[in-house]
């Protein structure tokens, strides 16, 4: 294999990783801290997408600085859908968290079609694209990596999640609200016994991960196109990566994304017809061998 092919392939999985990471981290935390199985967070991901777009082909009448633009899509776009899903959390998950699982699933797979129905109503069921002129991914242009031509943008993504989990592991270790979430995915009821406000902590935890899909599809779609199938790809996706890397474990999120970053970039430059295949396949081998997941019997930040 060529230098600059593995250099370029491994560059496209860390990329992949990234936004597989960005879309299943959230999913993989409110399931270890708050004990809800959300299938619909991969929905939050496509809501980025789209206010990104419609955000950025709007930015023009304002300003085209790369520096602006860069910070609607990691500051702002996540600030409204934070937002948004405190809101959520208090109207349409708060009756969630009490029962089943096999009905939280069935709950908020209705909850994805909501959100399909509210983005087709807002901006129509036609794919849409960022233009020119506000598409920090163009302006960034290309950089050396090694003697390769790589985007700038890509690698801009890719640090971001990198800051993302270090933070959210900084987050978990260092402060009180990390301490506290950590206490209430070991025992929920005798963190809510010592007066601690546990509706409170859910909501923020809902929200600060709902943020991080959103973010996640906000960097994703200068480089892609927005489109209803984007949800139902990335529910199916992070599904993958807290399966292979263990619901609940920040760890497992990680490394399976990491896992199935590569795969899926190496799989589209030699094996293209298998590249999901081989995701689901791998996903399938760790359900026999290993039904917890690779992290799935640690803790959240362990």
């Amino acid at each position: 294999m060529p230098i600059e092919s593995l250099l370029v392939n491994t560059f496209n999985g860390l990329y992949f990783a990234a936004l597989l990471f960005f879309a299943s981290v959230g999913l993989t935390l409110v399931f270890g801290i708050l004990n809800l199985l959300n299938m619909a967070h991969a929905a939050f991901y496509g809501l980025g997408a789209y206010v990104a777009v419609w955000t950025l082909n709007n930015a023009g009448d304002v300003t085209t600085s790369t520096v602006v633009l860069l910070a609607m899509l990691v500051l702002v776009i996540p600030l409204v859908v934070f937002v948004l899903s405190a809101v959520l959390d208090k109207t349409v998950f708060a009756p969630l968290y009490e029962i089943e699982h096999v009905y939280q699933l069935l709950a908020t797979f209705g909850v994805i079609l909501m959100l399909d129905d509210v983005i087709k109503f807002i901006w129509g069921a036609s794919p849409i694209t960022v233009d020119g002129a506000t598409d920090p991914s163009r302006q960034l242009g290309a950089i050396d990596l090694m003697g390769v031509s790589v985007s700038a943008y890509r690698s801009f993504v890719i640090l971001i999640a990198v800051a993302c989990a270090v933070g959210l592991y900084l987050m978990f270790v260092k402060t009180k609200l990390g301490k506290i979430s950590q206490a209430m995915s070991e025992d929920y009821e005798m963190v809510q016994m010592l007066g601690i406000n546990v509706n409170r902590v859910r909501v923020l935890i809902f929200s600060i991960s709902v943020a991080i899909a959103a973010l996640g599809g906000a960097l994703f779609v200068p480089f892609a196109t927005a489109t209803p199938a984007v949800t139902l790809e990335y529910v199916l996706l992070s599904f993958a990566v807290i399966v292979i890397g263990g619901l609940g474990s920040l760890k497992g999120v990680v490394v399976a994304a990491l896992v199935i970053g590569m795969v899926r970039s190496f799989g589209i430059a030699y094996f293209p017809a298998l590249e999901l295949a081989i995701v689901f396949g791998l996903m399938a081998l760790v359900i026999i061998f290993k039904p917890e997941g690779l992290f799935g019997d640690e803790g959240v930040v362990e």
